[in-house]
């Protein structure tokens, strides 16, 4: 081959390369910015849709604080909608649906919080735990370092709304599968009475080197005829 040729090849070579890595930046570009907005909006709509469709809960809550114990909530069909997921700390424009599976094409890549189907259900003494992405594909949980002991989340429901209380958050390696048991990082059985929310997500947020887990505990239940907790309301209507 002469030198031209060689030179005229090695050229042709460079300027394929630069096309790739303006295609593969755009596509990043799409994925972190475009499809990231595309996807919160929707969860965001998705939200008011469900709140509307369950009926109005907005209205001055009912003072009373004592509905007694949780009911079990009633289990839907996989890729269906469980609820939305209220995080004041946050802020309100993190409020996403939360969908049963972990599916990607069915909740995670839509921009739920996916529940793992083997796990327990609000009110059923285990862990009713889920899982959401940390970064990309509108995620409302890119965040998820600043909540603290004591901070409070909400699961609006059609029958009603589950208060929990945030315990602590861990972070632990992919392996450690057993903070989706019953009893997170135990064998042992659930007590009667005790429920636990559990959210894992990748750490740190554009990585998955490990995974942060939030536990909460269930510690109050209003049903919707009730209103929301007072607390929430504001929250829901800036949701």
């Amino acid at each position: 081959m002469s030198r031209n040729r060689l030179l005229k090849a090695i050229n042709i070579f460079g300027e394929l390369l630069i096309t790739a890595g303006v295609l593969v930046l755009l596509f990043l570009a799409w994925q972190l910015w475009v499809n990231n907005a595309v996807v919160a909006g929707n969860q965001l709509d998705k939200v008011a849709q469900n709140s509307q469709h369950w009926g109005s809960a907005t209205a001055v809550p009912d003072t009373s604080d004592d509905f007694g114990p949780a009911p079990v909530l009633a289990k839907v069909g996989k890729g269906r909608t469980i609820g939305n997921l209220y995080i004041p700390r946050l802020g309100a424009s993190s409020t996403r649906a939360v969908a049963e599976s972990v599916d990607p094409k069915q909740s995670l890549n839509r921009g739920y919080f996916g529940h793992y189907s083997a796990s327990q259900w609000p009110g059923q003494p285990g862990n009713f735990a889920l899982a959401v992405h940390r970064s990309g594909w509108g995620t409302g949980f890119a965040q998820a370092q600043l909540l603290r002991t004591g901070d409070r989340i909400y699961l609006e429901t059609p029958s009603g709304f589950y208060g929990y209380t945030v315990r602590n958050i861990e972070y632990v390696r992919p392996t450690s599968v057993n903070v989706l048991n019953a009893v997170p990082g135990s064998g042992v059985e659930p007590v009667a009475g005790q429920s636990i929310l559990t959210i894992t997500t990748c750490s740190p947020q554009d990585g998955n080197v490990e995974r942060l887990v939030t536990y909460a505990v269930l510690d109050s239940w209003r049903p919707r005829s009730a209103g929301p907790f007072s607390d929430l309301a504001p929250m829901m209507k800036k949701a």
